[in-house]
Order: C-alpha cells, then sequence, then structure tokens
C-alpha cells in the first residue's frame, strides 16, 4: 500500500538557512521510487513554496497558506478563501487589539500597511491603505507583532474564519475556517486513494498541529513547539540534523 508523507517546510524539511540537505533529497527521492508520494504543506504563499523546495522535488503537490490553496504541476487545483467582508472585518478587529501591523495575502502577492522588512526580510510587498484596497477574496490575513499575539485576540474573530498564532508568538496567520493543511491533506489522499493510516505526517509549529495529530502517524521535528511534540506519535531529530530522512530510513524504507 502506498504511503503519503507530508512535509512542512521552515523548520522541518528546511534547515535554518533555508536549504535542503543531500541526505533528504535522496532519502525523499527513494521513498518516492518505491510508489509512495510526497506531498509539502506550508504556510508560505505559492511563490516562496516553490523556490525553497528543491527543483528536482518540485513536481509534487504543495499546499500553501496553511491549507487556504493547493498547488499541483504549477496549476491551482484547491482554494478555500476569505471574502472581503470577513478580511476587512479582521482587520478593523486587529486594530481594536492594538495590532496595527497588518498584511494580506491576494492572488499570489503580499500587501501590508507597514514596512515588513523586520519581519519579512526583503520578500516583495506592497505597502497600500487596506482598507481602500479593492479586491474580492484573500487567502490570508498575517498580523505581526513584537509583542506577543493574545489568544484572546484570536477568540474574537468571526466565525468564518480561524487563526493560529505561530513564529514564537509574533504571527498571527488568519485563514478561512475550513482551511487547514490537515483538510487539504485529507482531500488530496482521499483522491490518491490513501488512507488515513498510510498518512506520515512532519512537522514543527502551531499551524501543524491539526495535521500531526490525525495523520496515521505524526511526528514532531527535534525543534518543535512542546504542544506539539505532546501530540506527536514520535519526536525524530532536528531540521538541522536530518530528522525527516533519519525516521524514513529507519521506520519506512530501512535503507
Amino acid at each position: 500500500m502506498s504511503k503519503l508523507i507530508v512535509l512542512d517546510l521552515d523548520g522541518t524539511l528546511l534547515r535554518n538557512d533555508k536549504t535542503v540537505s543531500n541526505e533528504t533529497i535522496n532519502v525523499l527521492l527513494k521513498f518516492k521510487e518505491a510508489n509512495n508520494k510526497i506531498l509539502f504543506a506550508t504556510a508560505r504563499p505559492p511563490r516562496d513554496a516553490y523556490k525553497y523546495v528543491p527543483e528536482i522535488l518540485r513536481n509534487n503537490p504543495i499546499i500553501c497558506y496553511n491549507g487556504a490553496c493547493m498547488i499541483d504541476n504549477q496549476e491551482l487545483v484547491y482554494k478555500k478563501e476569505l471574502s472581503k467582508k470577513d478580511t476587512l472585518e479582521i482587520t478593523e478587529i486587529a486594530e481594536k487589539w492594538g495590532y496595527n501591523q497588518i498584511c494580506i495575502e491576494i492572488n499570489d502577492k503580499l500587501y501590508s500597511n507597514f514596512d515588513t522588512s523586520e519581519f519579512f526580510g526583503n520578500a516583495l510587498n506592497q505597502k497600500v491603505n487596506l482598507a481602500e484596497m479593492n479586491f474580492e477574496k484573500a487567502y490570508k490575513v498575517i498580523i505581526c507583532s513584537k509583542k506577543t499575539i493574545s489568544q484572546n485576540f484570536v477568540n474574537s474573530l468571526p466565525n468564518s474564519c480561524k487563526g493560529v498564532i505561530t513564529d514564537r508568538g509574533e504571527l498571527c496567520q488568519i485563514m478561512n475556517r475550513e482551511a487547514s493543511k490537515w483538510t487539504s491533506t485529507k482531500q488530496l489522499s482521499e483522491k490518491l486513494g490513501i488512507s488515513i493510516d498510510d498518512i506520515i505526517a512532519f512537522g514543527d509549529d502551531y499551524n501543524d498541529l491539526e495535521m500531526i495529530k490525525n495523520a496515521g502517524i505524526g511526528i514532531a521535528m527535534g525543534n518543535a513547539e512542546e504542544s506539539v511534540k505532546k501530540v506527536a506519535d514520535f519526536v525524530t531529530n532536528t531540521n538541522m540534523n536530518d530528522g525527516i530522512a533519519n525516521y524514513i530510513k529507519e521506520n519506512i524504507l530501512v535503507i
């Protein structure tokens, strides 16, 4: 029976310098050659996901925006967006809570009301007045704060959306309530005829919790948040020490 491996990018597949070791690449290729499937799952937008996934592995599907869309063979095959009404309501609620640094992802472009370099480095974005933007739907709203973002703020969001606090409490990523890495993973597994028991998910941050908890086997990286480790079936080595490759070699391929 084929297995489906789901890989978060940052802090999981990617090392801290955003590269992937040759050892991990070779093990993943052997895993796929054994009639198994690979799925990447990231909070990143498509433009960044394809930039960081090694070229030889880019022919595998990629979940982006924490599950708000899925790309396969460079084509959009699934999406769950926020309405303009919900997007603007989220920005209003954020400002009431004192979170005034806000980004919106629309059609694979990042828009913000502030200089994002402190959070996203040299990532391309367009600084705009968010309230005056002309758009119909958005993939994601990102609240940025150097002070830890409150879970009570997340709880105050509209019922049609959900937020997850990541990156040591500095970001809150808000998507359509039906969008998640796990929801998108299940959709692909059903299409491929792969049972949940044969899904193996790797992750490190809070936005990986659901898929690690619900997959047939959920694996936390050695560098994962403690709450992620608590729901995982196994804890492997860190992203800096080929944690993914080590688990696959020891438990699946027995190389």
